[in-house]
């Protein structure tokens, strides 16, 4: 999976594009990030959960940083 590691509700989770419909998402790195608000199963192996982004809000949106901590616009995100 291409993506970068961005952090949101203080968890590093993965910037991607999903594989099925290349929408923008959050994709879980670990079990425990299942419970993160919106979060939602997506496949068929059980570790496979994100977020997507055009779920969020505009404010949960601006919540999502580099791993540095700085804001990042997702309209000028490469992925």
């Amino acid at each position: 999976m291409k993506g970068i590691d961005v952090i949101y509700k203080q968890h590093i989770l993965t910037l991607t594009r999903f594989w099925s419909d290349n929408r923008l998402c959050l994709f879980a790195k670990n079990p425990s990030q299942i419970n993160i608000p919106k979060m939602e199963f997506v496949g068929g192996y059980p570790n496979e959960w994100c977020i997507f982004i055009d779920n969020l809000t505009e404010d949960e949106k601006a919540e999502i940083k580099d791993t540095n901590g700085r804001h990042i616009s997702l309209q000028e995100i490469g992925i």
